[in-house]
This record gives C-alpha cells, sequence and structure tokens, in this order.
C-alpha cells in the first residue's frame, strides 16, 4: 500500500523513446482539447481519503464513539480487519465486486489474528473480492530482478496492478496478453490477470488498452470510507468498486493529461475503460508498418511533384494537417490512436529535407540570375525591379512607353574585322563593350542588346524617372561613352594598335515595350520609329565624323540651356515623315558659373561602377 508503484518500463532505442514521448504529449494536448466526459456509472471510489484519516480532528468524540468504523479509523496504516469492514459494507448493500488496490503479500503489521479477522470478514463474498497482485522490476550491477507479490489471503482472483508508463513517465495502458507473456514467463500459471480485465469475462487482449481518460482528479464517483455507513439504500446494489487510497498523503501519485491523480484513480480509469469497451487501441504492428509505408510512398509522390521550396512546404504542411486531422478523428471516434509522430516526422524530414535542397538550388539560381541581369540593367534598377516585379520580365507582349533610345556603333569594323585574329578580336571587343555597357549602367539605363560590335540601350523603362531625367542620363552615358573610348584608344595606342571610332545616336519618343520571342525564350526589348530613329542617327555620323554623338530636336527640348550642341540642319530620314532637326552633342552646360557651356564632358563616374 499504495499500489501501481511498478509501472513498466519497455526497452527502447533513443529514436524509439523519442516517437513515444512525441505521441505521448499528442495523446496528452487531445486529451485536454476534449475535456472532461460525463463520469461513468462504474467503478465507484471508495476512497481512503484525506478526511478519512483524520477522522480524530473532524469529528466530535461522542460523534466517534457512535460508530463502530468511526472509532477505529485514524491515521494510516489501518487494521486490516477495520479495511474488511469497510468493504463487507457494501457488499452487504448489494455490490457486484470489491477491487482493492491495496497489497496485502505481507502478514499484518498488528499481528496473525488481524489477518484471521480480515479473512473471516470476508468469507461470505470471497470470490467477490478481488486483491492486488503487485509486479516489481529492478536492475542491480545489470541483472534484473523481478517481483511477483500475490497476497497471502484466498479470496477471488487477484488482479495484477501493474500499468504501462511513457517514456514521461505517464500511465497510459493495461497491458495485455503478449505482455503477460513476455514479462510473467518465469513464474507458474497461472497468471494474474490485470485487475482492469476481472470486470469481465471477455478474453484478454494481446496488445495493451490505453487508457481513455475521463478527466482531472476527483472526475470519478467515490465515496469517502467514513461516509460508508452514509449512502443512500440501494446506492451499492450491483455496484463495481473500487477500494484504495487516494489521498496525496500516502503517495502513490501518477502523471496524466490531466496532472497528478492517485494510483486508485488511474486504475478506476482502466477498469472503466474495460467496462465499457471505450479503452484505446493501436493498429498491430503489420497494419501500422503497411500505413508508414503507404504514407511514405504518397509522400513522396506528391512532393516529387513540388519545383519550387515553397510549393514543397505548403505540401508538407498540408501532409502534416491532414495526418493530425485523420489521428485526431480516429482517436476521438474509433478510440484508435496511429503512430502520428512517425507520421510526422517522416514528412517533416522528408518535406523539409527536399525544401532545404530545393532553397539551395534556388538560392544559386537566383545568384545566377542575379548576375546576369546586372549585366543589363543598373543595380538600383535591379533592386527595384526585384523588389516589385510584376510581369515586366515574364509575360508575352507589349505596352506603350516614351523613352531616350541610345545606339552606339564602331566605325570601320569590318576593315578591322578583316586584319586582326578572332581570339583579338573577341578581347577587344570585350573591352569596347565592358567601356560602354559601364556608362550605360552607371546612369541607370538598360542595356538592350549587342547586335555586332553595336549596343542599343534605353533611358526610362521598364521604369522611368520622368522625361527629362532620363534624357539627362542619356546625355551623361553617352559623352562617358565618348570619354571612354578615347581612354581606351590611349591604351591601344600605347601597344601599337589603331584607334577605334564610334557614332553614337540618341531620340526620345514613344515605344512599344515587352517582351519578344517564344515561349522557350523571351528577351525584353524595345520597338517602334523611336528606335529606328535612334539607329538613324547614329548612321548620320559617318557624315559628320568630328560629331560623334548626334541628338534630336526633341531631345535638346527636353533640356533648353543645359546642352553644349552644333546645329546640323534638317535631314530627312528613312522611315520618318518629316526632315529631323540633328545636333552634335559636344557637352554639357555649367551651372556653377553661370550660362556659358563647357567644351568638354563633365566629370564621369567609375567606368566599373554598373558592374
Amino acid at each position: 500500500m499504495p499500489l501501481l508503484a511498478g509501472l513498466d518500463h519497455e526497452p527502447l532505442t533513443p529514436a524509439g523513446q523519442a516517437l513515444q514521448l512525441a505521441d505521448g504529449q499528442i495523446a496528452a494536448l487531445w486529451f485536454r482539447l476534449r475535456g472532461t466526459r460525463p463520469a461513468p456509472p462504474d467503478p465507484v471510489l471508495l476512497a481512503i481519503d484525506a478526511e478519512s484519516l483524520q477522522l480524530a480532528a473532524l469529528l466530535r468524540p461522542a460523534d466517534r464513539a457512535a460508530s463502530p468504523l468511526w472509532r477505529e479509523m485514524g491515521p494510516w496504516p489501518w487494521r486490516r480487519a477495520l479495511q474488511a469492514q469497510v468493504i463487507a459494507r457494501v457488499l452487504e448493500q448489494g455490490a457486484a465486486r470489491v477491487l482493492v488496490n491495496i497489497e496485502y503479500s505481507q502478514p499484518s503489521p498488528f499481528g496473525p489474528a488481524d489477518d484471521a479477522a480480515f479473512q473471516a470478514a470476508l468469507a461470505p463474498w470471497r470470490e467477490r473480492v478481488h486483491l492486488a497482485v503487485r509486479y516489481g522490476r529492478t536492475e542491480r550491477q545489470g541483472v534484473a530482478q523481478v517481483v511477483l507479490a500475490k497476497p497471502l489471503h484466498g479470496l477471488g482472483a487477484p488482479g495484477l496492478t501493474v500499468l504501462l508508463q511513457s517514456p514521461q513517465g505517464m500511465a497510459e495502458a493495461v497491458p495485455g496478453q503478449a505482455w503477460l507473456d513476455q514479462h510473467l514467463a518465469g513464474f507458474p500459471l497461472p497468471h494474474p490477470r490485470p485487475m482492469a480485465f476481472l470486470v469481465n469475462d471477455r478474453p484478454l487482449p494481446r496488445a495493451p488498452m490505453g487508457l481513455n481518460y475521463i478527466g482531472p482528479s476527483g472526475s470519478l464517483a467515490r465515496v469517502p470510507a467514513w461516509q460508508v455507513l452514509d449512502t443512500p439504500p440501494g446506492f451499492w446494489r450491483g455496484r463495481t468498486v473500487l477500494f484504495g487510497a487516494t489521498t496525496p498523503e500516502l503517495g502513490d501519485q501518477q502523471e496524466t493529461p490531466f496532472g497528478p491523480q492517485s494510483g486508485t484513480e488511474v486504475l478506476g480509469v482502466a477498469i472503466a475503460n474495460a467496462l465499457s469497451g471505450q479503452g484505446l487501441h493501436t493498429l498491430p504492428l503489420p497494419i501500422e508498418a503497411g500505413l508508414l509505408l503507404f504514407w511514405g510512398i504518397g509522400a513522396w509522390w506528391w512532393l516529387s511533384r513540388s519545383s519550387t521550396a515553397g510549393h514543397s512546404l505548403l505540401i508538407t504542411l498540408v501532409m502534416i494537417a491532414m495526418a493530425l486531422l485523420a489521428g485526431w478523428g480516429l482517436w476521438a471516434g474509433a478510440l484508435l490512436r496511429l503512430p502520428l509522430a512517425a507520421l510526422l516526422l517522416a514528412t517533416v524530414a522528408g518535406g523539409g529535407l527536399l525544401a532545404v535542397g530545393q532553397v539551395l538550388v534556388e538560392g544559386r539560381e537566383r545568384a545566377y540570375l542575379h548576375q546576369l541581369l546586372s549585366r543589363r540593367v543598373s543595380p538600383a534598377l535591379l533592386h527595384d525591379i526585384l523588389r516589385n516585379p510584376g510581369p515586366i520580365w515574364t509575360q508575352v507582349g507589349g505596352s506603350r512607353a516614351r523613352c531616350v533610345v541610345l545606339f552606339s556603333d564602331l566605325v570601320g569594323f569590318t576593315s578591322l574585322s578583316v586584319d586582326m585574329p578572332a581570339t583579338e578580336l573577341f578581347t577587344l571587343l570585350n573591352r569596347y563593350f565592358e567601356v560602354m555597357a559601364s556608362a550605360v549602367l552607371a546612369e541607370q539605363g538598360l542595356l538592350d542588346k549587342f547586335i555586332g560590335d553595336a549596343v542599343m540601350a534605353e533611358f526610362g523603362v521598364p521604369r522611368s524617372r520622368g522625361d527629362r531625367e532620363e534624357a539627362r542620363a542619356a546625355v551623361r552615358a553617352a559623352l562617358a561613352m565618348q570619354s571612354g573610348l578615347q581612354a581606351l584608344n590611349r591604351e591601344l595606342a600605347a601597344v601599337g594598335r589603331p584607334p577605334l571610332r564610334h557614332g553614337i545616336g540618341l531620340h526620345v519618343g514613344e515605344v512599344t515595350a515587352g517582351n519578344l520571342g517564344a515561349a522557350q525564350r523571351l528577351e525584353f526589348t524595345v520597338v517602334g520609329a523611336t528606335v529606328n530613329v535612334a539607329s538613324r542617327l547614329e548612321g548620320l555620323t559617318r557624315r559628320y565624323p568630328e560629331q560623334p554623338i548626334l541628338i534630336s530636336g526633341e531631345l535638346l527640348a527636353l533640356l533648353p540651356g543645359e546642352l553644349d550642341v552644333v546645329p546640323l540642319g534638317a535631314h530627312t530620314l528613312k522611315g520618318w515623315p518629316q526632315p529631323l532637326e540633328v545636333f552634335g552633342l559636344r557637352g554639357v552646360c555649367g551651372r556653377v558659373n553661370g550660362p556659358e557651356c563647357l567644351d568638354g564632358p563633365f566629370p564621369l563616374p567609375d567606368p566599373g561602377a554598373g558592374d
């Protein structure tokens, strides 16, 4: 006394214990979410509670003297003769059976007469009184010692009070026949049945019966032992009674999903489950293994169709929700416990590892695409596009926009390519394009394309800062391209190479901007008459070798008084309906010393700043 001290600990691997621990935590959470259920009619706890042990402080001496039971009740231990009187009282009132959660494996400390009185008092109902069998297992120096403590008194069939325990120390199941065969094999037959299964004649199940808790301490019907004489007539008739200690003063407190409860209360839950057939069950091992295999195959099939980390995480979350909903439904509706921890672990591990791998791949792909895109647009524009991407780079089609188009082309490149080896030619072109691209990107322009030795760029698409600001940026870029070419020519002269010449044309107007190409390959570009005019202006630089940068009157009109230009008159350009005023760009006008213009370009940023 008290019993339930020998809760079983199955040897498990660390992984197995972790899964059992997780399953136990999930089950405990579900019990709390479900809350308290109505108390079943049986069993009734005949409780040795704190009041029954403190009657001297609760009752007047005269009141105690009036009752033979009250006179003897007091601090524990009670005489076994007194315990028998309490049990006999409910049997006299018609109780169907009394299960006793008190150990009587040793002689009474009050002497042989006390044991004899106990036996004699219960002899009329001997087959209806079931005493406890304690199972204990200890290990010392690697040697396991097992004890099966049976009662001294020969009454009804004794009952094994051991309950199986989860890794976190929670009483969770009544052992089945398989457990008895394994753990009681060294003891003579017949082996005692678990006390919870003494209340019916059904065969003992092989698998454990999980405890389906009713609620917190006090949920089961109980009568304090000192009030056994005060119950109304007929109260005990046909009832199953569990006699034992419920006060924490006597120890034997067990962890449950609803907090600590006495061992007698936990055993009462087990008896209630057996009586009503409402205990929890698990799947047979082959079916459980098949379920895990089926779940794993389903998860692999579904996740294998995911192409992105976000999609994989979504699938993983959906599968976790499905497992939890299925587990809850079967637990609450069919009293069946699924191996949820294993199902969730497989899902999280598979989906998580796949998502992590996809994140790494996507990260490398984004870095590579970022590197490629950064060679076409400036860092500031790239940041803006990536922050608000929209359909700019992905949808086929275009939209109307205004921008400044810049065309640049080398002069005399055909003859140069004939005289120069291919490898040297590519090296020279790459150096040239590096200078041209840097100038465009430094002014947040868009590098549209390289066409042979020509460069096409726009200012104002896909994002526009306003016509005047884009015109200024295009002018600064053109002057920087010219300045960069001069620096490159000085390097070529140092190694005996002939200088390079190019022409640049600038025009502003409406274009159609968008993606051209096929579904397999798209290219963002601009088309329209404005593009053709810029190209024609670049070609017109052949007639004005001293003016390598030509701009249209429309562009000059956006920047009145800001540019140092040379009027070249009106020119009829192919594809343009009327003569176009053309100007040679020499530089920008000073803003510090007045309206006079500078002879050359203003200071430029580092040509490599746009890389």
